[in-house]
Formats: C-alpha cells, structure tokens, sequence
C-alpha cells in the first residue's frame, strides 16, 4: 500500500507581507498525540513514566485536622494527689474511726438513771434482798430478776394482769383500769448504762408496753423471796 504524498508547499513558501505562516501546520500527523488536547504523560526523576496510584481516593488530598472548637477542648485534669497527702488522709480517718469506737464504749459504759415503781410490799422484799449479799445494788439485783425470769416473762406478765374496774359481759374493760402484780407509787432507783438500758427498752417494746415498770415490776414479784402478790379471787 502507497502513502500519498503530503503536501509541504504551504509550510514552506515564502511568507508574504499580510501572512505569517505557521510552521507547525501539516506536521501535527507527524508528532504523536499533537492536535488531541492532551497533554503528554508526565515524567519521573528517571525519565520512566510513574505508575498510576492503585486506589483514586489516595490520589486525594488528605485535609488538614481542624482545630477543635472551644467546647470539643477536654477540662484540664487535677493533679493526682501525693502519695504523702494519701497517707495523711488514710491516717485521719483511722484516727476518726477509733476516737468513734471510743466515744462508743464511753458512751456504752455511761450510767443512765431510770426510775421503776413498784408496790410497798414488793419494794420491802426488794430492800431486804439488795442488803442480804455484799455488792449487790438496786441495779444488778433488777437486771438479775429480769435476765433469770427471761424465758417466762410472757408467762408471768398475762397472770399478773388485774382489772380494777368492775366488767360485765357487754362492755369490754377499760385498759386504763387494768393494773400489774408488784406495780405500785413507790420508786426503785437504778442506773444502767446506756448498753444495758438499750436492753431494757428493747424488751419493753417487745412486750408492747411504753413504760419499763409496768412489766418489770411483775417480775420482781415473781423473782423475790417472800410472799409474793396474787390476783385477787
């Protein structure tokens, strides 16, 4: 196959006083990808063209971090206390909790006095049991009756019930008429301490009484020597 011959005449005939050849006219056949638009691939250091990026998106610019905003900025952090700080609070409240243990056992050990009625004849009994034993008080002798009588105060509490007031069948008793065995206008002294009187109050309320007396007074009569109050027939 024949080529036909280009035409040069054009490019080079003698320019003429209104034209101004262009040389580069009828070659762009002869230079490779001239006339298309587009750019020669570019070149490396070595004079070998790079090879594409594998992935478009790392081709991409990464853009810059933005600074954070004023509410995004974390709350400065407070120092992390000093091992000797750590230990002096460690101290003070080993310090706290055993003048708390003292202030407890003191507390325990305090007296409290409290006062019981009891009837004349019961508080007789009484008075001769406290003077027959050396050491014995008004005190240890009630929580001696009250800690022997434990297991049967129940018992004892429901005999030793009186009624002072006439009943009939058809109206009940009046509670404020009812009185106990022992139970009477004449004190007892005694001065617990705070631990034992917590006792003492703990069972009154066991027993569903207000008053201490009222349930330690049939007690004692039950727990002294002597003749001992009865209901009356």
């Amino acid at each position: 196959m024949t080529t036909p011959e280009e035409n040069l005449g054009s490019v080079f005939a003698r320019p003429t006083a209104n034209t101004v050849p262009n040389r580069a006219q009828g070659l762009g056949g002869l230079v490779p990808n001239r006339g298309t638009g587009s750019a020669p691939p570019p070149q490396g250091p070595t004079g070998s063209t790079p090879p594409p990026p594998k992935n478009p998106e790392d081709a991409k610019e990464t853009p810059p971090p933005a600074a954070p905003s004023s509410g995004d900025t974390p709350p400065p952090q407070a120092p992390a206390d000093p091992p000797a700080a750590v230990e002096a609070e460690e101290v003070e409240a080993e310090e706290v909790e055993a003048e708390e243990g003292e202030t407890e056992a003191a507390l325990a050990k305090t007296k409290h006095r409290t006062t019981l009625y009891v009837s004349p004849a019961l508080h007789r009994r009484f008075e001769r049991y406290v003077r027959a034993a050396r050491g014995r008080t008004n005190t240890s002798a009630v929580l001696e009756a009250v800690a022997a009588k434990n297991s049967t105060t129940p018992q004892i509490i429901q005999e030793s019930k009186v009624s002072v007031a006439a009943g009939n069948e058809l109206f009940p008793e009046d509670p404020r008429a009812v009185r106990y065995l022992g139970a009477g206008p004449v004190q007892i002294q005694i001065a617990p301490t705070y631990a034992q009187l917590q006792v003492l109050d703990t069972l009154t309320a066991k027993y569903g009484f207000e008053a201490r007396a009222t349930w330690i007074a049939p007690v004692l009569n039950a727990f002294l020597p002597g003749k001992k109050e009865k209901v009356p027939e």
